[in-house]
């Protein structure tokens, strides 16, 4: 799979912290645990502010039942009482690339595309006889049944998300780049050395990509991918003045 160079998609700073961040980890498809989590922050932060941001870090698509519906309900209106922002994860790139055309659908199996292509109502009865899947025939189906606002919404995704205590990224940061000269690639795909880096650093990177048993916390980062879309459960880190908690669900 591709892992284009430089740099190319959108980023945005916010000049201020939000009263509460909640940072929501990988979905893969898991629009239930994903529906139950919102439902748990929405009772968690009730009396936390006024301005309330639910930030999805990316990885929407591939592994669970239902990725057509997740982009569905992203592109809906947030919780009441909250914004959301979503990333770009490495998984939605991967299919973007699929409905651009720059990359064949198989290439998308091992990653457990065979879900998402599932969830917009394609035609798998080849496949799953064990003969071998037609690459121009799905792409041809993806074209018709993928709606070009879930295509346009993946397109516009932004890789990276900076306040001034944070920064809050798909994958990671490239130890030793400045935030503005990180690219895309890495954000959306590194592991290390970024996940053993430990050297101080001026803002704590906040990130999924990466599954654990549980969240984690190091001096430098934050990961809150606990492998829902490996049957694991959903987990968000809420972040406020005050420090940080998780949450979770499907456990």
């Amino acid at each position: 799979m591709s892992k284009r160079p430089g740099r190319h998609r959108r980023r945005y700073k916010l000049s201020a912290e939000p009263d509460v961040i909640y940072a929501i980890g990988d979905v893969h498809g898991h629009l239930d645990k994903l529906i139950a989590l919102e439902q748990l922050i929405v009772e968690d932060g009730r009396d936390l502010g006024r301005v309330k941001l639910i930030l999805m870090l990316g990885d929407y698509i591939d592994r669970g039942p239902d990725s057509a519906g997740t982009i569905t309900h992203l592109m809906g209106r947030p919780p009441e009482g909250f914004h959301r922002l979503c990333l770009l994860g490495n998984h939605d790139d991967m299919f973007l690339e699929v409905l651009e055309g720059r990359v064949a659908p198989e290439a998308l199996l091992p990653y457990g595309g065979l879900a998402t292509f599932a969830s917009y109502g394609c035609d798998l009865e080849e496949y799953e006889s064990g003969l071998r899947l037609n690459g121009r025939r799905l792409a041809e189906e993806l074209a018709r049944t993928v709606p070009g606002s879930h295509e346009g919404f993946i397109r516009g995704l932004p890789v990276l998300v900076e306040t001034p205590r944070h920064v809050f990224v798909h994958a990671g940061l490239r130890p030793g780049v400045p935030i503005e000269e990180q690219e895309d690639r890495d954000l959306l795909w590194i592991r290390e050395p970024f996940l053993s880096h430990s050297a101080p650093a001026p803002k704590i990177v906040v990130h999924g990509h990466t599954p654990a048993d549980a969240p984690t916390r190091t001096a430098t980062r934050i990961g809150v991918d606990t492998g829902a879309g490996f049957e694991g459960p959903l987990a968000a880190v809420r972040i406020t003045r005050a420090g940080e908690a998780f949450l979770q669900v499907g456990e």
